[in-house]
């Protein structure tokens, strides 16, 4: 088995099945790969309409749960998998035609542990919101150097993985938390020491209202918050229990990461129009934890302009969020 396929649902009866059949059309023989769906506890038609699909195609396997969150169904796909490598899939993306084959040759005949490659974020209208591509021209790195010289997305779904070096080095997700990926692939990069970067694009991922960050729900923003300031601690926890002494791009790496973290979470909060006396409650939270990295450049310039301009005079905010309210009413 060459492939395994990971794909967890819950409530994703509008777009499983467009999800799936994706992937049905590429050009893998059925033998050679596998489509684990984790059902993580659904309530709506989701299970029926893969169950559907399960009759006509023997290479799909469906495991269902208690609901774990994403990163549990993910593990529990990892668990259940044998195939020689891993994909990542959300329920309402999909593979574009005969981009499978491509990523296993390319990945076998280079020997890799982690192939990345390009995507697109398309618009319920079906227009293209923006396209990422880059590439390492063929180049193999570790995943300290190749982070520090190439930049991608922080998604786990747009990364071909070897399954026996995430199952070697304990790489799973962590369960019931957002910002998943970015924690896990920050793992991954420390470990592996063969990764490459192709420009081919090969997926293309919905983006809809619903998503974390554009999410309207108080409950779910207010678990988003906390979420990133539990990754900033795990991230952080992780840099420091590095061997003294640290290396210079160890270095980078992690304060890169971690000075992203903290940036795009007072951006999201910006966004949120949180009043400044909150944004400011979670300023005093981070500082006095260690964890306000705010003095190390970024690789996204939006963001990195934010950090100069707004984050390095934090009392703009102050002044701001009025502004922000009254242009946006």
């Amino acid at each position: 088995m060459k492939l395994s396929i990971i794909i967890p649902i819950y409530n994703v009866e509008k777009y499983v099945e467009k999800c799936v059949k994706s992937l049905l059309s590429n050009n893998l023989k059925n033998n050679e790969y596998e489509i684990i769906i984790v059902d993580d506890g659904s309530q709506d038609t989701s299970i029926i309409i893969v169950n559907e699909l399960a009759k006509q195609f023997f290479n799909i396997k469906i495991i269902s749960q208690k609901n774990k969150g994403l990163g549990g169904a993910r593990n529990t796909g990892i668990q259940n998998s044998i195939g020689v490598y891993l994909l990542f899939l959300d329920s309402d993306d999909w593979y574009l035609p005969n981009t499978l084959k491509y990523l296993i040759t390319l990945a076998e005949n280079q020997n890799l542990e982690v192939l990345e490659f390009a995507a697109q974020g398309i618009a319920p209208s079906e227009k293209i919101i923006f396209h990422i591509q880059n590439s390492t021209k063929e180049k193999i790195l570790s995943g300290i150097e190749y982070y520090n010289s190439i930049r991608y997305l922080n998604s786990a779904c747009n990364k071909l993985y070897n399954r026996s070096f995430l199952v070697h080095n304990n790489l799973f997700f962590l369960e019931k938390i957002y910002i998943e990926d970015f924690e896990f692939n920050t793992r991954v990069f420390l470990k592996t020491k063969r990764v490459m970067a192709t420009d081919f694009l090969a997926i293309q991922f919905l983006q809809s209202e619903n998503s974390i960050t554009r999410n309207k729900d108080h409950s779910k923003r207010e678990k988003v918050v906390t979420d990133f300031i539990k990754i900033i601690q795990i991230t952080n926890d992780l840099y420091i229990k590095q061997q003294e002494p640290i290396d210079e791009p160890t270095k980078l790496f992690f304060e890169e990461r971690i000075s992203f973290l903290v940036i795009t979470l007072f951006f999201q909060l910006m966004k949120y129009k949180l009043s400044y006396s909150k944004i400011k409650k979670i300023k005093v939270q981070l500082v006095s934890r260690g964890l306000f990295y705010i003095d190390f450049p970024i690789h996204d310039k939006k963001k990195d302009f934010f950090r100069k301009i707004i984050i390095k005079n934090f009392v703009l905010i102050r002044f701001l969020q009025p502004l922000l309210k009254f242009l946006n009413k």
